[in-house]
């Protein structure tokens, strides 16, 4: 029995995406606390895509990979800003328009131009079959996002939570806006070579709001998700060599399962909890309120035939 668990350890190519998968998920959920809190998540599902035609243009041009598609995520982060302060658009509709336009791009780009990258790798992901040299961007991109993280972290927490605080305070509120956006879309960059353009989102928002289901404190929220981000990464890689499925789709199926659990059974924001307080307000309400005061009784003989 614990030879056969083992087994996915004997291939290096597997150790290799567990670690990575690991590394990935810990960093992405690290971020996502700040993306609930700031209700970011529509942007995190827009720069995922909107990083596609970088890749493409990197490929072309012969350039990382990554460079390309971080380069994309800001100008795609700009462009909305541009247009949302010019228009009367709401700002769902300017993300919708921007990030399907730069999603359309580079699936033109790439048909265009084919490359020895391919499109269902850049969507779905291809964590078992990443590079040596992807490994190491993965690693200096990741690490840089986590280390500005944890220096910056109050800062954005202040500036997530009220940015009209933060700029009373004095804090360079449009450096820590486009810092936000920054570290957003050099991890979405990471995450890509994981789970892919489609279900980046995914690690960039659940871990935070299953995290935010369960804890009132942003400190023990951090630690929350990035402890799940991890589990996640390992668990799901190591699962999909048993399953034989998609390493992305493993990830995020079991977080997915524990945002599922914390949204049932959190002990204080859980759906099972909110029903008993309820349930308690109604037992107090009806034990105060006032009783019903008796009629007159009517005599026996009205009754009576």
């Amino acid at each position: 029995m614990m030879e056969s668990l083992l087994v996915p350890f004997q291939y290096e190519y597997m150790v290799k995406a567990i670690l990575l998968s690991g590394l990935i998920g810990a960093v992405c959920a690290f971020l996502s606390c700040f993306i609930t809190l700031k209700g970011w998540s529509l942007m995190g599902d827009a720069l995922s895509h909107a990083i596609v035609p970088g890749v493409a243009v990197a490929s072309i041009l012969g350039l990382p990979f990554s460079l390309g598609a971080f380069v994309a995520g800001l100008l795609a982060a700009v462009g909305m800003g541009w247009v949302k302060h010019r228009s009367r658009l709401r700002e769902d509709a300017v993300i919708g328009v921007v990030f399907t336009t730069w999603f359309a791009l580079g699936v033109l780009l790439l048909s265009m131009f084919p490359s020895s990258i391919n499109l269902r790798t850049i969507i779905f992901g291809n964590i078992l079959g990443i590079s040596d040299r992807d490994i190491v961007q993965v690693v200096c991109i990741a690490g840089l996002s986590l280390g500005v993280l944890l220096v910056k972290w109050r800062d954005l927490l202040v500036y997530c939570f009220d940015a009209s605080h933060a700029r009373s305070l004095g804090m360079n509120t449009t450096f820590l806006h486009f810092l936000l956006l920054a570290l957003l879309s050099a991890t979405a960059v990471a995450a890509m070579q994981t789970v892919g353009a489609v279900l980046v989102v995914a690690m960039l928002v659940t871990p935070g709001a299953t995290a935010y289901l369960l804890t009132d404190r942003f400190g023990r929220m951090i630690l929350l998700a990035t402890g799940m981000g991890l589990f996640c990464g390992v668990a799901g890689a190591y699962a999909s060599y048993f399953l034989d499925g998609s390493t992305g789709g493993c990830i995020v199926v079991l977080q997915t399962v524990l945002f599922l659990l914390a949204l049932v059974l959190a002990p204080k924001h859980g759906l099972l909890a909110a029903r008993l307080r309820r349930r308690e307000a109604r037992a107090v309400a009806g034990a105060l309120a006032p009783s019903t005061p008796k009629g007159p009784q009517p005599p026996s003989s009205s009754i009576s035939v």
